[in-house]
């Protein structure tokens, strides 16, 4: 069922582009000038997004191998933050053997792959988590990435494996570690479930588990550390510090402040649909069994930082639904323990939301040019 919609959705969206799968890295005049585009690629009049910038970081990794590179790698100062991203555009790399001209459809691939293990995993912890299965594979954050050529489709199905992992086993192993130092290399909002993950590991005594953190932790620092090395900037701050006063951009979205547009509307529907009810839920749930459970505790914090989202985050579905990965792995597996009704009516939220935004990705073709 999820790849026959995830083949309907591609046609619909690559049919205005005759098929060309590079439609699906929404390249724009920058990547043209920067960059020696492939043939044939599709370059959009409207502005870009950040599948162009992972297919160049993909297109040039051996630069990064050598310091003349990263010379040539340093001019633009403003690829640091894609650079947090850093595993999907390297794997892209890897699967195409260095051939350039195979990388949009490698990253078509790859996350197609991960949205489809990702329901298998899901399946594979609890087999009859259909719901969870479907509502997890067809996320937001799962199909505005395959729309866009992002990372999140890997981010959730690297998730789900440790969390799979992580609810059935009592001590950490090389997998667990491998998949949590794998995780903080695909997006940077990744390495605060680990700081997450370490208090809980403290409380529940724990200790061993706890001290293999510093794995992760330590590839993360090496990673922006290269980042720092080539750019001179530390990106990770410029992520830290899009947060507002909580709940302010959802007054203004709410009250009309930016007006009642497709845009604001589909980050209206995500609130009232998912994250709100969520965040109740969490909170009610914790309250009504008076501890501190990981599942719900983790989710309300990624909630939390939902809701401290400046505006211009809130400002449309395509930014704010996917950029906390993580809470969605987090509540779909929270709601296939809890067994309940008003779970189960969250999951089938997210599953819809998801589809509605795909869908209407898919009907949003723009002019385009081809190199």
């Amino acid at each position: 069922m999820i790849g026959g919609i995830l083949c309907s959705l591609l046609v619909l969206t690559l049919a205005p582009y005759q098929g060309n799968v590079s439609a699906l890295i929404h390249g724009d005049y920058r990547l043209r000038e920067r960059f020696h585009v492939l043939e044939n690629m599709v370059i959009l009049e409207d502005p870009g997004y950040d599948g162009m910038l992972y297919l160049e970081i993909a297109a040039r990794i051996p630069e990064v191998t050598n310091n003349e590179g990263w010379l040539r790698l340093s001019q633009n100062r403003s690829m640091a933050y894609a650079y947090q991203r850093f595993l999907l555009p390297l794997t892209a790399f890897l699967l195409s053997l260095g051939n350039i001209a195979w990388l949009p459809h490698i990253l078509l691939i790859i996350n197609v792959l991960c949205v489809l293990s990702t329901a298998w995993v899901v399946l594979w912890w609890r087999n009859r988590a259909r719901l969870g299965a479907l509502a997890l594979a067809l996320s937001p954050p799962s199909l505005i990435g395959l729309h866009f050529s992002l990372a999140e489709p890997l981010t959730l199905l690297l998730l789900t494996l440790f969390l799979a992992r992580f609810r059935d086993r009592f001590r950490f192993g090389f997998a667990d570690i491998t998949l949590l130092s794998l995780l903080v290399l695909t997006r940077e909002v990744n390495i605060l479930f680990v700081a997450i993950l370490l208090p809980f590991l403290l409380w529940r005594q724990r200790f061993h588990d706890a001290v293999l953190l510093l794995i992760p932790v330590g590839i993360f620092l090496a990673l922006h550390g290269m980042i720092f090395g080539i750019f001179g900037e530390i990106p990770f701050l410029w992520s830290a510090g899009k947060r507002d006063i909580p709940g302010k951009a959802i007054w203004d979205l709410l009250s009309g402040g930016r007006g009642y547009t497709k845009y604001t509307l589909s980050a209206i529907t995500l609130w009232l649909g998912f994250v709100l009810p969520a965040t109740l839920l969490c909170i009610e749930t914790m309250a009504r069994k008076r501890r501190m459970e990981f599942l719900p505790a983790a989710a309300l914090a990624f909630l939390v930082l939902m809701w401290t989202m400046p505006d211009h985050i809130w400002g449309s579905i395509t930014s704010i639904g996917r950029v906390i990965t993580p809470v969605y792995p987090l509540m779909v597996f929270f709601s296939i323990e809890e067994r309940r009704r008003t779970f189960a009516l969250l999951m089938a939220s997210i599953l819809m939301i998801g589809l509605a935004a795909g869908i209407g990705l898919a009907l949003l073709p723009h002019p385009y040019s081809l190199t």
